[in-house]
């Protein structure tokens, strides 16, 4: 937060990093809609799929370390909208990411932005670990 608030990053890169890291959900799913190959894999209409949101943003042929969280990745980010895909992948009119995704951010922004300058607070010992075999994972502490 002291790197946002003495402008050594923007809000936006800042919260383009939180949903890359921490996609608000592990995974979408949909239904195909007809016979399709893909990378030598065939897509049956009708068959039930998955897209792996957390595994996408974390893929390490897309991100430079993709285990750390780097919001100055963003800068300047020229990626395509099936690289990062926070809430969905695609465009949103015609493809499977979420139409509101322009809304959440700004109200992630509005949200930083109030812990930023109204809000103090400490942070006390923890231990961050989290085991992803939990659908949420839970911390430790």
């Amino acid at each position: 937060m002291k790197a946002i608030k003495n402008g050594e990053l923007n809000s936006e890169q800042f919260i383009q990093e939180v949903r890359r890291y921490y996609p608000f959900f592990p995974f979408v799913v949909a239904r195909v809609r007809k016979d399709f190959t893909w990378n030598n894999y065939i897509f049956k209409k009708d068959t039930v799929t998955f897209l792996d949101l957390y595994g996408t943003n974390h893929d390490p042929e897309i991100w430079d370390e993709p285990d750390e969280f780097k919001p100055t990745r963003f800068n300047g980010w020229e990626g395509t909208p099936f690289d990062f895909i926070p809430q969905g992948g695609g465009e949103f009119d015609i493809g499977h990411r979420c139409a509101g995704e322009w809304i959440t951010i700004k109200i992630l922004k509005t949200t930083l932005e109030y812990f930023i300058n109204e809000v103090t607070f400490e942070f006390p010992d923890q231990e961050p670990e989290y085991q992803m075999n939990d659908i949420p994972p839970n911390q430790r502490s």
